[in-house]
């Protein structure tokens, strides 16, 4: 019996070596090193009139971050956030989503961000900070932040000229899909 109760505590001990050494190796989360590059984009759309741009997204809300994974590799560009939405503008949302954006930091802490001819993105969104988010809906469901204003802070002000974009929205002819945090799928 002592026999089997010492290759037991072995066996445990190594499982408990082996997971702390994969532990130890796996990946940390990327820190920004300063560096920052971007991506060029082309879209149909003057992506610098927020009318037209309001009208071709699906879903405009108001949202906290809750969570946020920045690091994106080669093959992976979206980091991808958990967000609780406080106010729907246009679609509806349920309250607890998760969505992606294009963008993130590299494994070697560079920033990866969209720009266009006329824009750049300005930023990720932050844990714990809340933001007038515009998203479409994806063919499997899921949310896609857009490429640009998607760090857009929320005030009653910023709040007025969204819903003021929504109410006069131009409309762009594209496939449209409905996300699975639809409130109304």
């Amino acid at each position: 019996m002592k026999i089997k109760a010492k290759k037991t505590i072995c066996l445990i001990l190594s499982a408990f070596l082996i997971a702390a050494s994969l532990t130890a190796c796996a990946s940390k989360p990327a820190k920004w090193n300063g560096k920052t590059i971007y991506t060029h984009v082309l879209l149909g759309i003057d992506e610098t009139d927020l009318f037209q741009y309001v009208g071709s997204v699906d879903y405009v809300f108001v949202g906290k971050v809750l969570e946020a994974d920045h690091t994106i590799t080669e093959e992976n560009d979206k980091s991808t956030y958990g967000i609780h939405v406080e106010k729907n503008i246009k679609g509806q949302l349920i309250h607890d989503i998760r969505c992606s954006k294009h963008g993130g930091l590299l494994e070697d802490g560079t920033l990866l961000l969209y720009e266009s001819d006329r824009i750049r993105d300005t930023g990720l969104p932050e844990v714990g900070k809340t933001y007038i988010f515009m998203a479409y809906a994806q063919p499997d469901g899921s949310l896609l932040l857009s490429e640009f204003y998607g760090n857009t802070e929320y005030t009653e002000e910023s709040l007025a000229q969204f819903e003021n974009y929504h109410q006069n929205q131009i409309v762009s002819e594209r496939e449209r899909f409905v996300s699975k945090y639809d409130a109304c799928a």
